[in-house]
């Protein structure tokens, strides 16, 4: 897939979409995990269930991530020491294998890792960002000076596989070699300084992905100033924590939220964030237009999910790529727009270089925000895809095997002429009104279907 800064998914429930997700949260997992196994723990299911089925207890022994990324040109290590790069589009490969171990247990290794600077010539998706503005985003490589050597490779040596990353910046510099011997973490996770820029960069990347399933009673609580956390967690936790945080950098960045919930829902006219020193905690209050304050205990779940999106855009801890499951739940149709404009603000718009690197993923069954999605036609920024379930014949070891599969494609949004990004299966392209339909079909089967069941 290729994704642009705001990417919309949309399928009907069981199409697959939150396994894209899944994927995601793996990657980003295994690139700080110190073991594979503690990666896998996380995700939804037992270790097995997460490699391919191919039918009753056959289950495939590998599986395989390719991601391509757009870097921050600068990166900052855990001791201070910032570097800049001198390429900022990389391309990550990981391959685990699960096998049984000395006590027949199922385990992980690793088998395969590489990380490369994505050349020019080869690099598609780039060319999304408008020319005047390429420069910026992807530094230009001055003459005689491209990397022609991958930051991470892998090679056999002795009969096994063998990770080698060479140093970063240095010509025929020191390499440092890992045996992928039953290897239980990634060579990825495992570099931490500035002195190997670039691995660092990626994997940075890969950790600032953040994955938000946002629960009304998370949002709905004060904040303990006895965690230490003021970042805004998955499900909405510690929202008024990094409401004060904001706060406290830059006051007028509270009247901009207030002006941005405002302009959304104009019932409320401001927003604030009460330190409560008695019982050591943050609160978050809003003024309605008649004067009265509410705190977060009794918003609507609606309302909060509309602010916490309002304080992640003004969060300057919040780069990187942000996966939103369903955001309209909780939403009345008539507020989905105001949903929509969110999203697109949060995200980069390449056109201002001012702007950090920020991305949204969002999977929702909602053919009325895919309908909104219709405004932003002639934006390149924006993109749907359609998630659906295929049935696949596929080879295993010499077997014929039918297996379900999530297809995604993307969907034609009538870009303009001068469009440059290039999509696999042009033939199989969707329209916007294909897919509202089929949602809304769909929907309405499902309904129907509950109702007789009952």
């Amino acid at each position: 897939m290729e994704f642009t800064p705001l990417t919309i998914i949309a399928g009907t429930n069981a199409s697959g979409k939150s396994n894209l997700f899944d994927a995601l949260m793996l990657l980003s997992r295994l690139a700080e995990t110190d073991k594979l196994q503690n990666a896998f723990k996380e995700q939804r299911g037992e270790m097995i269930e997460l490699f391919t089925q191919y039918d009753e207890d056959n289950y495939a022994s590998e599986m395989e991530f390719a991601v391509e990324m757009l870097v921050n040109k600068k990166v900052k290590d855990a001791w201070g020491g910032i570097a800049d790069l001198k390429y900022t589009r990389l391309r990550y490969e990981l391959k685990i294998k699960r096998f049984k171990n000395e006590s027949g247990i199922e385990d992980l290794a690793v088998v395969f890792e590489h990380l490369e600077n994505l050349k020019h010539n080869d690099d598609i998706w780039i060319k999304l960002i408008q020319k005047d503005k390429l420069d910026y985003w992807r530094p230009k490589i001055l003459k005689g000076g491209r990397r022609a050597i991958p930051y991470i490779f892998t090679e056999e040596r002795s009969g096994f596989p063998t990770v080698v990353v060479p140093q970063d910046g240095v010509q025929g510099g020191n390499k440092r070699n890992f045996p992928l011997i039953n290897a239980s973490k990634t060579v990825l996770s495992s570099f931490d300084s500035i002195d190997f820029r670039h691995i660092l960069a990626a994997k940075e990347e890969m950790k600032s992905w953040k994955f938000l399933q946002l629960n009304p009673e998370d949002l709905r609580q004060p904040t303990s100033k006895k965690t230490g956390e003021d970042t805004i967690s998955s499900s909405g936790q510690n929202l008024a924590a990094a409401l004060y945080r904001i706060q406290q950098q830059d006051n007028y960045n509270l009247i901009e939220i207030s002006r941005k919930l405002n302009s959304f829902l104009p019932n409320f006219t401001e927003v604030s964030v009460i330190d409560d020193k008695e019982n050591k905690q943050y609160l978050i209050s809003v003024k309605g237009e008649d004067g009265k304050e509410f705190t977060s205990r009794v918003l609507s779940e609606g309302t909060l999910r509309l602010l916490a999106l309002c304080i992640i855009e003004y969060d300057e801890k919040h780069t990187g790529l942000l996966c939103f499951e369903e955001p309209e739940n909780g939403i009345h149709p008539f507020r989905i727009k105001s949903m929509a404009r969110m999203l697109k603000d949060l995200t980069t718009d390449f056109i201002n270089t001012d702007m950090p690197l920020r991305q949204a993923i969002v999977n929702t069954h909602s053919p009325v925000l895919v309908n909104e999605m219709i405004q932003w036609k002639n934006d390149e920024n924006v993109s749907v895809h359609f998630s659906q379930m295929r049935t696949r014949i596929t080879e295993v070891e010499g077997t014929k095997i039918k297996m379900n599969i999530t297809k995604i494609t993307p969907v034609l949004k009538d870009f303009p002429p001068q469009t440059t990004i290039v999509f696999s299966e042009q033939d199989r392209k969707l329209t916007i009104a294909t897919i509202k339909e089929y949602l809304q079909t769909a929907d309405f089967e499902n309904t129907i279907k509950t109702l007789d069941s009952k």
